[in-house]
This record gives structure tokens, sequence and C-alpha cells, in this order.
């Protein structure tokens, strides 16, 4: 009725059955196992959407645009904070915070508007997937300051998989999945049961080697856009995706905290302005020296003005190897 995005409904009601409200949920991780299926079926139906040969489209901007909205922000926040009389160490745990958007939500978003096809939308999925791989590769950093190899160690261990699990999933694509693909789509519902198992088990994989299971069931879904079954697997996924997605934004709602100082509200606000004006101008100024419209660049960057669960992550683990106090990560969650 208010014409609206339901996400914004569905972290409402999180947020009136939490514990500051009503105090009715119950099970709280379980839910919240649930909601994480849905987030990784949704990400496995945008990874149907991407036929590789947009890669090639849209590659190049979306690595220029990704990486140059990621140095940018960084930047700029980090100077933000300094000023805000923030230490060196901690404007750079805030910097690294303002400048990863949620991946999750602006995926939810573009496939709900059917906007994926788009232009805007395919350089907008591009430069997520950029930032995912670049706050990928800072969380590795920074978990390895916990360890006793160096991070160089870790890097090429962490390479070194990645070539394996790719090498292995291009294998076993050109040799043997296309058969089962053929074998599976002479029945719709076994067709939907090997796709499920598909997703799944690629992001098992991708969670037992250390990356994120989410990343896995992207590429599960990359790999079968290449099959002209991928119509119908969308299609019978659809549904499930949509209800476990919602106990996934629910549970977002219940987990939000409104325990804040005062302390933190006027730098949150500084560094929200900057989230939602100054990353949105840096990719539309990004965007338009390379030519592309106005109204595309205003777009693409509209799904920047938000910060990541990744920001979350990162200052959780700041704060576990001393970096970071817990007035400044209550202040990233106050800003998220």
């Amino acid at each position: 009725m208010l014409k609206q995005p339901l996400i914004i409904g569905y972290i409402l009601t999180g947020i009136l059955v939490s514990p500051y409200f009503l105090n009715i949920v119950r099970f709280e991780e379980s839910i919240s196992t649930l909601g994480h299926y849905g987030v990784t079926i949704l990400l496995f139906m945008v990874g149907i959407s991407l036929n590789p040969r947009y890669f090639k489209e849209i590659g190049k901007i979306s690595l220029i645009t990704g990486l140059g909205q990621i140095i940018f922000t960084f930047s700029i926040g980090f100077l933000i904070s300094i000023f805000l009389g923030y230490s060196p160490i901690e404007s750079m745990y805030i910097s690294i915070a303002l400048t990863f958007s949620n991946t999750i939500i602006i995926m939810k978003l573009i496939s709900d508007k059917g906007d994926i096809d788009k232009l805007y939308g395919k350089i907008s999925i591009g430069f997520l997937i950029v930032q995912d791989i670049v706050a990928m590769a800072i969380l590795v950093l920074i978990s390895a300051f916990n360890v006793q190899s160096g991070a160089g160690e870790i890097l090429v261990l962490i390479i070194s998989k990645i070539v394996l699990i790719l090498t292995a999933i291009y294998i076993f694509t050109k040799y043997a999945l296309s058969n089962f693909i053929s074998y599976a789509s002479k029945n719709q519902e076994f067709l939907f049961l090997f796709s499920l198992m598909w997703c799944f088990s690629l992001a098992s994989v991708f969670h037992l080697l250390g990356f994120s299971s989410e990343i896995g069931a992207l590429i599960a879904g990359i790999v079968l856009a290449i099959f002209p079954e991928r119509y119908e697997i969308a299609s019978k996924v659809r549904p499930l995706r949509d209800f476990f997605l919602i106990l996934f934004f629910v549970v977002l709602g219940v987990q939000m905290t409104f325990e804040t100082s005062g302390n933190f509200i006027i730098p949150a606000v500084i560094l929200s302005i900057f989230v939602l004006f100054g990353n949105p101008l840096i990719v539309m100024i990004l965007m338009g020296a390379f030519g592309y419209t106005k109204k595309t660049g205003f777009l693409a960057g509209l799904t920047v003005a938000q910060i990541s669960e990744f920001s979350l992550i990162i200052a959780s683990l700041g704060l576990r190897n001393g970096h970071i106090s817990q007035e400044i990560v209550s202040m990233i969650h106050l800003l998220a």
C-alpha cells in the first residue's frame, strides 16, 4: 500500500517481535539458519541470471567502478574519521566499514524490480561481486594477525584453493554436468531437486574450504546459466527462495540493537550522510567518465548507498584482535 519494498516490512516485523517490543521470538538460531538458506538460494538465482557473456559485456566497467569506489570511499572515509577525532587504526576500520555495500539486499531489490538484465543492474551486480572479493581478502588479512603463519602464506593457500576448486568445476561441467542436466530435465521434480543439490553442494564445498558459502552458490548458478534449462530451474526455485529469504530479513530486524550512547550519534549521522550521498556520487562520476548516461550512473550509484554485513564482521574481528574498542563497534552498528 505504501509502494515500498517488502524488505522494509520484513525488517519491521523482526523489530516488532524482538525482545525490545513483543519478545515473542524463540529459537532465533534455527530461524537464522533457515534465513541463511534463503540467502544461498538468492545468490544461486542471481548466478543463473548471469550468463557468462554478461561478464564480457560489463566486466571492465564493473572492475574499474568497483575498485575505484573502494579506493575513493576508503580514502575520504579515513579523512572524515580522522577529522572526527578517531585514531589512525580506528579510522582505518571505520573507513573499511563504509566501503562495502550489502550484496544480499541490493541483489534482492534488483531481482524484485526485474532489472537484473538491465545495463545498470548487470553493472551493479558486477561491482558488488568485485567488492565481495576485496572484502573477503581484507577479512583474510585481518584474521592473519591471529595466526602464527604470515598473511603471505595464507594468501598463497587461498589462491591455491581457488585455482583447485575452479579447475574441478570446469572439468566436471565440461565432461559430466551436461549429461546430468539432460537426464534430470526429463522430469520437472527431478530437475528441481537436482538444481538444489547442485546449489547446496557447491555452497558446502566452498564453506568447507574456508570461503563464503554464498559465493559457492553464486558460482553454482553461473555454471547452470550456460544451459537452456536455466529458465525452468529459475521458475521452480523462485518460490522457495522467496519463502526462506523472508525469514532472513525478519531475523535481521530481530538482531537490530537500540542500546547506543549519545557519543556515537553525531559521528554516525555524519558518516551516514557520506554513505548515502558520497558513495553514489563517486560511482556516478566514475561511470560518467566512461561515457555512461546520467540515468544509468544514478541507478547504479544508488546501489552503494548502504553498508555491508562484511562491515559488521570486520568490526567484530577488529575488536577481537584488540585493534578497536567496543565503542567503535557500537558506532558502526548504529551507522549500519
